[in-house]
């Protein structure tokens, strides 16, 4: 019988099948200033405020703050990835005790959260005076103003008599979702530093848990809104908890610390995510409520992972760019987005009314917004950029 082995081995080597290309994995490095991502703000942006004023799009809301949390998890992960490199090449250069050398693994705060403040607190300032010369200045507006300020303004009982629902009491309501985000930022900041120097398989098993449970504590705590559990009572809406949220912005951090398929950051991977986000958009805003098929946001739990994974697609695909996101019109809304989100929801309660169709309130929240983006965050934001580098302020990620 012929020994087919030795037969095969006399082939010409083109006759051979070449081996299967395996999926690469790589962990995504410094990536700088990515235009779409201002864009993809302005997208989060403009749904956020279509929720405000119509009634009947909680869901489109919800997904527009989702874009903001997913992404914070994933730039805040970058830049303080970058600090920890920089704070650990200089502890190199350095002799030091134990004890010291665990304190210096803490370095890198004080400017972290000088950074966080410069970029969050002018235009957050400039809205709190501002809503207090538009409204009565009662010891209620005065709790809610130091609650906001200090980032704890989802930790304020929500108002069972209110005509939304109960659901945010007062006209800085909307700045529960900041305040979600700084209390992120404070647990993020002091444990990456531990998360880091383990290996990827170990990162593993400290960022899953956390998606994880966080996650099903939302789909428990909607079946169970209004009652008396052991983590909420009645007097406390579990949207608005940072326990309840966090799993979108650690979905964002596991992208930046685990190793991801290279494919991922494709263009054309990012714009297909894209297109699938403005179809799951349609279906959550205009049709699956509309029909009747989904309770939001009792049932939209899994609406909600989907639509992060999707966000998370285009995020890693735009970073060699997106034409879509990258338009003067989405990045311009992006620009604006942190003082035009704080400004529309408080003129709309103070000026016109909640979910009653005012858009002219919104132009005027936007105008606001632009002068609030430049002439009051961006100069001071680039002043303590050149003050902190001692040269002209250069985009980095924020």
């Amino acid at each position: 019988m012929e020994d087919v082995s030795e037969s095969t081995t006399m082939l010409p080597t083109s006759a051979y099948a070449p081996p299967p290309r395996r999926m690469r994995f790589e962990v995504v490095g410094d990536t700088g200033f990515v235009p779409a991502w201002e864009g993809l703000r302005g997208l989060a942006v403009v749904l956020a405020h279509y929720c405000h004023i119509v009634l009947g799009k909680e869901s489109t809301g919800v997904l527009g703050v989702e874009i903001f949390f997913v992404l914070s998890g994933f730039l805040i992960t970058g830049v303080l990835m970058s600090q920890i490199r920089k704070q650990e090449q200089a502890r190199e250069q350095s002799v030091s005790t134990s004890a010291q050398n665990f304190l210096k693994r803490f370095t890198y705060l004080p400017r972290f959260y000088m950074d966080r403040f410069v970029r969050l607190t002018p235009a957050l300032t400039t809205l709190i005076l501002g809503t207090g010369l538009m409204q009565t200045r009662d010891m209620k507006f005065y709790k809610e103003s130091l609650a906001t300020f200090f980032y704890m303004r989802n930790s304020l009982p929500k108002n069972p008599s209110d005509p939304r629902g109960g659901r945010i009491d007062g006209p800085l309501g909307n700045c529960w979702s900041l305040a979600v985000e700084e209390q992120f930022y404070i647990f993020w900041s002091l444990v990456i530093s531990f998360v880091i120097p383990l290996s990827f398989k170990r990162r593993t098993l400290v960022l899953v848990p956390l998606v994880l449970g966080s996650f099903l504590l939302r789909i428990y705590s909607a079946w169970h809104d209004g009652e008396q559990t052991i983590l909420f009572g009645t007097w406390f809406d579990y949207r608005f908890a940072y326990s309840t949220n966090a799993w979108k912005m650690f979905l964002g951090c596991s992208a930046r610390l685990l190793p991801m398929p290279t494919v991922f950051t494709n263009k054309w991977v990012g714009m297909g995510a894209l297109l699938g986000l403005f179809i799951d958009i349609y279906a959550q805003g205009w049709w699956l409520e509309a029909k009747g098929l989904v309770v939001f946001p009792r049932d939209a739990w899994w609406f909600e992972m989907f639509s992060g994974i999707l966000i998370l697609l285009v995020v890693m695909g735009s970073i060699h760019g997106n034409p879509i996101l990258e338009t003067r019109f989405f990045r311009f809304m992006g620009r604006i987005s942190y003082s035009w989100y704080l400004w529309q929801h408080p003129l709309l309660l103070i000026l016109g009314g909640w979910r009653n169709g005012h858009w002219e309130i919104t132009a005027l929240a936007f105008m606001i917004a632009v002068f609030t983006t430049f002439i009051i965050e961006e100069p001071i934001r680039d002043k303590y950029h050149a003050w902190k580098s001692k040269k002209p302020h250069t985009q980095v990620e924020k």
